[in-house]
């Protein structure tokens, strides 16, 4: 009797994932609560932390624990997640290690003059230190960001 393997295509799920996003990178020494707290308030934006997409990452047998604040703008079809980038000494994007927070854009909506005046909306957010928009062909481990 043969074995089936099936292999998932992890190019192609990236792929698919990344498709018609946005990421930028913010800066801060504030907690994810509170920075989500200033967003909403400046922004206008409704950010809640979704513990079921808690990002879970296995280094030398211990586990860390990334958190993941949801925004969803059903009227443009869009979403927004912000990414814990730290968890204890360990990072999400290790590329990225002097960034705090990942936000992420996702949806057909925005398009690139959108996603600046967000970014410079965000800038003026007394707790962020600061934010910019993130390529995402710099990013090698841009795996860990899929829920």
């Amino acid at each position: 009797m043969s074995v089936l393997k099936l292999k998932l295509d992890q190019d192609q799920l990236v792929d698919d994932f990344f498709e018609d996003t946005w990421l930028a990178g913010i800066i801060t020494q504030a907690r994810d609560y509170q920075l989500c707290w200033q967003i909403n308030q400046h922004l206008r934006l409704d950010f809640r932390v979704n513990n079921s997409l808690e990002i879970n990452l296995t280094k030398n047998r211990r586990s860390f624990y990334f958190s993941v604040y949801e925004y969803q703008e059903l009227t443009k079809s869009a979403a927004h997640y912000l990414y814990n980038n730290h968890c204890k000494a360990e990072f999400l994007l290790p590329e990225l290690k002097n960034v705090d927070y990942i936000w992420l854009i996702k949806g057909n909506y925005y398009q690139a003059q959108d996603v600046r005046n967000l970014i410079d909306q965000c800038r003026k957010v007394e707790v962020v230190q600061l934010v910019s928009l993130l390529d995402l062909k710099d990013i090698k481990n841009k795996i860990n960001l899929i829920f």
